[in-house]
């Protein structure tokens, strides 16, 4: 037998061999499914959004789990947005027109529900709808303030301590993403996710905010 038939040989063996086991590793992760009942998920995230006033980089995490339909994940979640600009004008009692530009944080608290949808049995891409509701609020604070004051020599400006007071703004969300479980337990993994939010009460009820968020997940149980 020649050298070259020889290797031709070995190589349609090493082929097979590889398909082989590429075969039988599919049918051990098989036996464990991705999707089940009874799993309880936490997941951290990062992410960033826009609609507020620009993009923005945020940071959070949520917990779900999964009861007798595995299909259906209720979860909670929070999300912490540093340092959304706001501007306030206003004119005192006393005649006082008063501007300012500061920061504030903002938190996103809600819940709802995660709806997976295995395109393909025992596939660890596991695509899913998600819906929720809750509030986006910042606090209560104070912020120094610039003044203007028109007086009979002229007009006057100055600086003031004043509070701004804090508001919750009940907010609706929706959209998707694509989970990607590790190894045949299922039990960790990482997520993509996009959503748009829509404020309908409150200081952003004009805005249609949208967030993009990444990060990973493991399973409790």
């Amino acid at each position: 037998m020649t050298p070259i038939i020889h290797g031709k040989l070995a190589l349609c063996s090493s082929i097979r061999l590889g398909i082989l086991a590429g075969l039988c590793s599919l049918s051990v992760f098989g036996q464990v499914s991705a999707v089940r009942s009874g799993s309880f998920e936490v997941g951290p995230f990062a992410g960033a959004s826009y609609g507020i006033d620009k993009f923005r980089v945020m940071a959070g995490g949520n917990v779900t789990y999964a009861f007798k339909n595995k299909y259906v994940l209720p979860y909670f979640e929070y999300s912490y947005f540093p340092g959304i600009p706001r501007t306030i004008s206003q004119t005192t009692s006393s005649g006082f027109s008063e501007h300012g530009k500061f920061n504030l944080p903002l938190n996103d608290i809600h819940g709802g529900v995660h709806v997976r949808m295995p395109v393909f049995k025992e596939s660890p891409f596991v695509p899913y709808l998600v819906y929720g509701m809750g509030v986006m609020e910042f606090p209560a604070r104070r912020e120094s303030l610039t003044y203007t004051v028109t007086t009979s020599t002229g007009i006057g400006t100055g600086t003031a301590t004043v509070p701004v007071p804090g508001e919750s703004d009940f907010t609706i969300n929706g959209g998707g993403g694509l989970r990607y479980y590790i190894g045949g337990s299922g039990k960790f993994g990482f997520r993509v996710e996009a959503k748009v939010y829509k404020p309908v009460s409150g200081a952003f009820s004009n805005n249609t905010i949208g967030k993009i968020e990444a990060g990973f997940f493991f399973q409790l149980r």
